[in-house]
């Protein structure tokens, strides 16, 4: 592999020519100039076969091999070797291409798109940085992809809210890129984003999902997600995933609602019936609301417009004669759901009599 430029190396033969001539003369050799330093060898060369193309993503450098910081970038060598994955590990010699890519100032990440790529190929990569003097450093470390048609990307994806998660399920693809019919396994990948059409290059599942449910847990009720979801395909080590999903846009929702209160009981007061009960345990209790009914009445009334924030309530409306009343605990989610009702509490109210 043609790791250094032609320049480069015409360069450093006439220097080491004249050095040894000076030696055989016997002759003190003149003074050579210190050699200039290199970058630091790129070490997190990454690649992902997507969609029509393969993706080549690394950090810029920023160090030079004698410790001093890297500021004169012009660009970076990619170099590719393609092999038919059928005559790997036979002695077919690897077919080698280089390209030249620009540095723009300021950027921390660097990625291409190789689309010019043959199904059925194995792919090898290295990347090598090039400074402004022409300075070239040594070669990354190696990532290879085994290359081939990509399935029909997943259809129907729907969303399912809960408190805290949303459940995605989809449909198997059928057919790869060119129609086919797929008769292998279909694995996928789950990605998700906080705005549309703004997807990270990870999934959120860590390993390949292999079912078409999935279950994005430990999320912020009440905030829009976006998700797509691609189809994976294994080809020998590599996973090449299709183009992604239509996306769509879920919400998680609390829809569960608190533990019923208990320990309702009541007191008789002069201006009314003093109710107390016992609080509910959970975390996101927003309050109470207190119903009653009066009499030979069938029909229970709301007695607080907001909830009740403590454990106790007086009702001054109460009606002569015989009350039953109920409690039940409001959670603090953008629904407000509401628990069952306690246990129900009657209670005689005297009635007053005239003169006192």
């Amino acid at each position: 592999m043609e790791i250094f430029s032609k320049d480069f190396k015409y360069c450093l033969g006439p220097f080491i020519i004249s050095l040894l001539l000076f030696l055989q003369c016997g002759l003190k050799a003149p003074p050579v100039p210190y050699p200039l330093a290199k970058p630091v060898a790129i070490t997190n060369l990454t690649a992902m076969a997507r969609g029509k193309s393969i993706m080549l993503l690394w950090k810029i450098p920023d160090k030079n091999t004698d410790g001093s910081a890297l500021k004169d970038i012009k660009g970076f060598n990619l170099v590719r070797a393609g092999i038919p994955i059928s005559r790997t590990g036979t002695d077919e010699k690897e077919v080698y291409k280089q390209w030249r890519y620009d540095y723009k100032s300021g950027d921390h990440y660097m990625s291409i798109n190789d689309t010019d790529l043959e199904y059925g190929y194995r792919y090898s990569y290295l990347v090598l940085t090039v400074t402004k003097n022409d300075i070239v450093s040594d070669p990354s470390n190696p990532v290879v992809v085994s290359w081939d048609k990509p399935f029909m990307p997943p259809s129907h994806i729907r969303a399912q809210s809960g408190s805290h998660f949303i459940e995605l399920s989809w449909d198997r693809p059928e057919s790869y890129s060119d129609g086919s019919k797929i008769r292998t396994t279909v694995y996928y990948n789950l990605y998700r984003s906080l705005k549309m059409d703004n997807f990270p290059l990870f999934p959120i599942n860590p390993a390949l999902i292999s079912g078409t449910t999935y279950i994005d847990g430990d999320l912020q009720d009440n905030v829009p997600y976006f998700y797509e979801v691609t189809g994976v395909s294994k080809v020998s080590d590599t996973a090449v995933e299709s183009v992604p999903s239509a996306e769509i846009m879920a919400v998680p929702v609390d829809l569960v609602s608190p533990a019923r209160p208990y320990g309702l009981a009541g007191a008789p007061l002069k201006n009314g019936i003093a109710l107390s009960w016992e609080s509910n345990t959970e975390s996101d209790i927003l309050g109470y609301r207190l119903y009653r009914r009066s009499g030979n009445s069938k029909v229970f009334k709301q007695l607080n417009v907001q909830p009740v924030s403590g454990t106790t309530y007086v009702d001054t409306g109460a009606q002569r004669g015989y009350n039953t009343y109920y409690v039940t605990a409001v959670d603090n989610s953008e629904m407000h759901n509401e628990s069952a009702p306690s246990e129900r509490y009657k209670i005689l109210y005297p009635v007053r009599m005239s003169g006192h």
